[in-house]
């Protein structure tokens, strides 16, 4: 089985051809351009030095999100016009849990967590179970005080958002151990060997029934509701003086 993944929910986005758990290839980059104008390039590039094609994906995996909403729409819609061209099963995973598929073990659970931005992080909960995470708590948008009380036994922890948020932990910190040598972005080459066994298992879309992960609104959304619902200043009106 040979399985394409789409990875483009964070700012590091890429590829990856993936057959029976060996990656072919994996292209990946942090480069300052927009992933809709490098996905294409990622695939290519991918399929160029695995020397295969399109023709002889089996399956198409993505992330579903959560994370940048423009990246999470590029992949989508590629992924799914891929499978539907092709005639090709679609499998769709957060993104969330292909970053706790980097913990080294199962002796504990993993945390997961990436910036959410605004001072919030997207998290979930997870259990390595034979390698493949178990959601203990499903990906949710928070801020770190929230997080805080779900902290309530050793964990592993990985992931942009703690980077990036990391003193605010600090009340967790004896109970967290932070695997600081793993990627803190999800990994197409780990979308792409989940997904293989997703697939293995029967566990397949069709591209019509891909579904983004959409934690939060979009900035732009949330910039039309408060601007929809920005109270009106009512002071020194209508009181029949001239200013």
């Amino acid at each position: 089985m040979r399985v394409l993944a789409l990875e483009t929910s964070t700012r590091r986005g890429g590829a990856a051809l993936i057959q029976e758990g060996r990656i072919l290839s994996e292209v990946v980059t942090d480069r300052q351009r927009s992933h809709s104008e490098l996905l294409h390039q990622f695939v290519e590039e991918c399929l160029s030095k695995a020397q295969s094609s399109l023709e002889e994906v089996d399956v198409f995996a993505v992330s579903r999100g959560p994370g940048s909403f423009t990246g999470i729409r590029v992949a989508g819609n590629a992924a799914k016009t891929y499978a539907y061209s092709f005639s090709k099963p679609l499998v769709a995973l957060d993104s969330l849990t292909i970053l706790a598929a980097e913990a080294p073990d199962e002796s504990k659970p993993v945390l997961a967590v990436l910036n959410a931005f605004k001072n919030m992080v997207y998290y979930g909960i997870y259990q390595l179970r034979s390698g493949h995470p178990e959601v203990l708590c499903p990906p949710t948008a928070a801020t770190v005080s929230e997080l805080l009380p779900l902290i309530d036994r050793p964990m592993f922890v990985l992931g942009e958002g703690f980077d990036l948020y990391k003193s605010d932990f600090f009340p967790a910190f004896e109970r967290l151990e932070h695997l600081s040598e793993a990627s803190p972005y999800p990994r197409p080459s780990t979308l792409g060997r989940l997904a293989e066994n997703e697939a293995k298992n029967g566990r397949v879309l069709s591209w019509n029934d891909f579904l983004p992960l959409y934690l939060r609104a979009s900035e732009a959304e949330e910039k039309l509701r408060g601007s929809l619902f920005k109270p009106v200043n009512t002071k020194d009106r209508s009181d029949g003086k001239s200013h």
